[in-house]
C-alpha cells in the first residue's frame, strides 16, 4: 500500500459532473468523528488474521512502471480521473480482496464472499444506459410521483462497489457508491473550507447574506459551500435510493468518506481524507494513510460487522426515508459557471491560511489496532451455533499501541488468476436452482400453468398445484377458483402498495428489457413470475402483453399464462432494483423451467409452428427465450416485446417469415444472445 502511494499516486497530475437537480438532499452534515478509530480497528482485525508477511502482491518495479504510464494521461475530466483511480487504487484493492478471500479466517470474519468488483458499466436498463437514454430522448417519459428525473442528464461518473455473493459471481450485493469529481472543478481548498457541520437548507440553500468581492475569503467560502453541498448531495441521493449506509466522493487527491446516520437518515456523516499529505505527516505506521489502505478499510467496513450482512435498507424503509427528505434544485455545473474564474481558487495571503491547509491528522495514531490474541480456530468456531468471532472489540483501548508485524518491502508479483467475474446469468436459465432474495415467497413453489390458466379463465382449480390448499382457503372442498383475474389484480395492487418487501423477491435475472421477480399473492397463495421494467421500456411490455392476448389460445402450453400487469406509478411506488434502475411496471406471467443442453431443434420448431399459425412472428428466438413447460413437458417461448402479430404465413411453409418482419439485431443487446441461439432454427422466428 505504501509503495503504491509513493510510486503510483505521486504521479497524479492536476488538471463533467452530473448535475444534482431535484436530488434527495441531507438535512444535516456532521463530522464522522470515530472514522479513524473504526479504520484502525478494521485494519487491525485484518492484520490479525491475514499473514501480512506473505509476498502476494505486485512488486515495486511493476508499480513504478504503472505510475509512469498513468503520468502520461493528465487528468482533465472525470473520464481520465476514472482511468487513474481504476489503475492506481481500485484495481489494487480488488486484487487484495482476491487474496483475502483465499484465507478462510479472513473470508469468514469479514464476509468477503467471492471478492468485490468496482463496476463502471451501468445496468442495461439503468437510466443512463445508452438504449434507455435514446428511448427517453425520442419521447417524453411519463411522470413518476417521486423520482425527479432529469431527461437532460449526462452520463454520471460513478463506480458501484459490489460483493460477489456466490462462487459463480452471478449474485452480488452493492456495498457503496463512489463518485468522481474532476479536481480542477471541485478543488481540495473547496472541500477543506466547504465541508463542515451545517444544515444545508438553512446555511446554503436559503442563505440570506452573500459576501461581496470586498471579502475574498468569505466569498470563496460561500462558493465552496455551494459546490461541496451540491457534490455531496449527488452521492447522498444514490446512497438513499440504493439503501446504502456507505458512499464516497473523490477527486483523486482528496476522498470524502460518507455514512448515512442509521438513527437519523437525514444526517450525513463525512470524513475528509488527503492520503498524500497524511502519509507525509506520519513518522511511524503509514500504511493505513495511503489511498489503497483507506479504500481497503472502507470496503471492509461496508461489508458490515462480523457475522452480519451489509446493512442495506429494504424497499419499504427506503420509501419511508425518501418521503421524509427534501429535494434540492441546485445545478453543480451552473453553479461552477456562475463563479468568476478569479474566485474559484483560494485567495493568496489569506487570513484563512489554516483553513486552506491540507488535512493531515498529524499527532493521531494511525496504527491498526491489532488484537492481543489471535485464535487459530476462528473459522471452525464461527461455524458452531452461538459462537461469534472474538477478536474484534471496538471498545478495547488497551491494544492501541501494540506493534504490527513487519510488512514486506518489495513483494513479489502474485500468480495470474482467472477472473472471478462473469457476464451475468441468462434471463431464463437461472430462474430455478436459486432462492430468490426477499423474505416472502422464498419457500413457496410456483403455481402450475393449469392453475393460473384456470384463474384467468375463471375455471377449475388444479389439484396438482402445490399451492392449491392456499387457493381454497377454508373451503377445502372448493373445485373452482374463489377469485377471478380482476379481483386477483386488485388484491395484488393493494399488497404491493402496502409493501414491496413482502410477497416479492428479486431473482437476479435480467435482460435488455427487464428483470425478473418471484411474486406471491399472499392472501391466496398464487405464485408466479413478474417481469419488471423501467419507464423507458413500459411500452415494450405493453406490446408484449398485447401479443400474449393475441396468443391467448396457446397460453399455458406454448407460451406462459399472462395474468396482466401492475403499474407501480399508479400507487406512487418505485422498486429500486440496482444503481439507477427504477422498476415501475410489472408484467405477470406463469413460471417455466430452464431448458437443458440436450433440447432438440425439432422441439423448438414445433413450438414456433404453433405460434406462426397464430400469425405471430417472435423475431428473437434464442436459447435464453425458451423454457420448459413443467405441466406438459413441451417447450414455451417467452419475451415477445419485439414480436409482430397479424402476419400471414404460406400454408405450405409456416417458417417462411415475410422479409418485412425479419428481425434486425440491435447493437446493444443482441450479439451475446445470438451466440447461444439454436443454429438449426431460423433466428428470425
Amino acid at each position: 500500500m505504501h509503495i503504491c502511494q509513493l510510486v503510483v499516486l505521486e504521479f497524479f497530475a492536476k488538471d463533467l459532473t452530473e448535475n444534482p437537480r431535484n436530488k434527495l438532499c441531507p438535512k444535516n452534515l456532521r463530522p464522522w468523528r470515530d472514522f479513524l478509530e473504526q479504520q484502525r480497528t478494521t485494519l487491525g482485525a485484518l492484520y490479525g488474521t491475514f499473514p501480512v508477511s506473505d509476498r502476494r502482491f505486485e512488486s515495486r518495479g511493476f508499480l513504478t512502471g504503472l505510475g509512469q504510464r498513468i503520468a502520461k494521461r493528465p487528468i482533465s475530466c472525470e473520464k481520465t480521473l476514472e482511468y487513474f483511480l481504476h489503475n492506481s487504487v481500485e484495481d489494487p484493492v480488488r486484487e487484495i480482496f482476491d487474496q483475502l478471500r483465499d484465507v478462510d479466517q479472513v473470508r469468514h470474519e469479514f464476509g468477503i464472499g467471492n471478492g468485490i468488483v468496482f463496476e463502471n458499466h451501468p445496468n442495461v436498463i439503468s437510466d443512463v444506459a445508452e438504449e434507455v437514454v435514446d428511448r427517453q430522448a425520442s419521447s417524453i417519459p411519463p411522470q413518476t410521483p417521486d423520482q425527479g428525473k432529469d431527461p437532460g442528464r449526462i452520463r454520471p461518473d460513478q463506480i458501484c462497489v459490489y460483493r460477489f455473493d456466490d462462487e459463480l459471481s452471478t449474485r452480488r450485493t452493492m456495498l457503496y457508491v463512489s463518485e468522481y469529481k474532476a479536481p480542477h472543478k471541485l478543488t481540495a481548498p473547496h472541500l477543506r473550507v466547504g465541508l463542515h457541520p451545517m444544515n444545508i437548507f438553512k446555511d446554503v440553500v436559503n442563505r440570506k447574506t452573500i459576501p461581496t468581492a470586498a471579502d475574498p475569503d468569505g466569498r470563496f467560502q460561500y462558493h465552496a459551500e455551494r459546490l461541496t453541498a451540491a457534490a455531496i448531495t449527488q452521492t447522498y441521493n444514490y446512497m438513499i435510493e440504493g439503501g446504502l449506509e456507505y458512499g464516497l466522493l473523490t477527486t483523486g487527491e482528496t476522498i470524502v468518506f460518507l455514512r448515512v446516520d442509521g438513527r437519523e437518515p437525514g444526517t450525513l456523516l463525512y470524513h475528509l481524507a488527503e492520503p498524500a499529505f497524511e502519509v507525509a505527516a506520519q513518522s511511524g505506521e503509514h500504511h493505513a494513510c495511503t489511498a489503497v489502505g483507506q479504500y481497503l478499510a472502507f470496503s471492509l467496513m461496508a461489508l458490515g460487522p462480523p457475522g452480519n450482512p451489509p446493512n442495506v435498507r429494504s424497499q419499504d424503509e427506503r420509501q419511508r426515508v425518501i418521503l421524509g427528505l427534501r429535494r434540492w434544485a441546485e445545478d453543480f455545473e451552473t453553479t461552477l459557471r456562475s463563479i468568476p474564474r478569479d474566485e474559484r481558487y483560494a485567495p493568496s495571503g489569506s487570513s484563512y491560511g489554516s483553513l486552506y491547509a491540507p488535512t493531515t491528522y498529524a499527532g493521531i495514531s494511525r496504527s491498526p489496532r491489532v488484537p492481543r490474541t489471535r485464535p487459530k480456530r476462528w473459522a471452525q468456531e464461527e461455524d458452531r451455533p452461538g459462537v461469534q468471532p472474538r477478536f474484534r472489540d471496538r471498545d478495547d483501548e488497551s491494544s492501541s499501541d501494540e506493534s504490527l508485524p513487519p510488512m514486506p518491502d518489495t513483494p513479489t508479483p502474485s500468480e495470474p488468476r482467472s477472473s472471478s467475474q462473469s457476464q451475468g446469468p441468462r434471463r431464463s436459465q437461472r430462474i430455478l436452482g436459486r432462492a430468490p432474495r426477499g423474505e416472502a415467497s422464498q419457500e413457496r413453489q410456483y403455481c402450475t400453468q393449469r392453475c393460473l390458466l384456470g384463474l384467468v379463465r375463471r375455471g377449475r382449480l388444479d389439484a396438482k398445484c402445490p399451492n392449491v390448499l392456499l387457493h381454497r382457503q377454508a373451503n377445502l372442498a372448493a373445485a373452482d377458483h374463489l377469485i377471478d383475474r380482476d379481483e386477483f389484480l386488485r388484491l395484488l395492487f393493494q399488497q404491493l402498495q402496502e409493501s414491496l418487501d413482502h410477497g416479492i423477491s428479486r431473482l437476479d435475472v435480467g435482460g435488455s428489457r427487464g428483470v425478473l421477480f418471484k411474486v406471491s399473492l399472499m392472501a391466496y397463495g398464487y405464485t408466479f413470475v413478474a417481469k419488471g421494467t423501467v419507464s423507458a421500456f413500459i411500452r415494450d411490455l405493453e406490446h408484449e402483453t398485447a401479443i400474449y392476448k393475441h396468443l391467448e389460445g396457446l397460453q399455458g402450453s406454448q407460451v406462459p399464462v399472462c395474468l396482466g400487469a401492475i403499474d407501480l406509478r399508479d400507487m406512487g411506488r418505485i422498486y429500486y432494483y440496482d444503481h439507477r434502475v427504477y422498476i415501475e411496471y410489472l408484467l405477470l406471467l406463469s413460471h417455466g423451467s430452464p431448458i437443458d443442453e440436450a433440447v432438440r431443434a425439432g422441439e423448438v420448431k414445433r413450438c414456433l409452428r404453433a405460434i406462426h399459425r397464430a400469425c405471430v412472428v417472435h423475431r428473437d428466438v434464442r436459447r435464453t427465450n425458451v423454457l420448459r413447460n413443467t405441466d406438459t413437458g413441451e417447450l414455451m417461448l417467452i419475451d415477445f416485446e419485439r414480436s409482430v402479430a397479424g402476419v400471414e404465413f404460406p400454408e405450405k411453409d409456416v417458417f417462411a417469415v415475410p422479409a418485412a418482419c425479419a428481425y434486425k439485431p440491435r447493437k446493444t443487446h443482441v450479439a451475446a444472445g445470438m451466440a447461444a441461439s439454436f443454429k438449426t432454427v431460423p433466428t428470425s422466428g
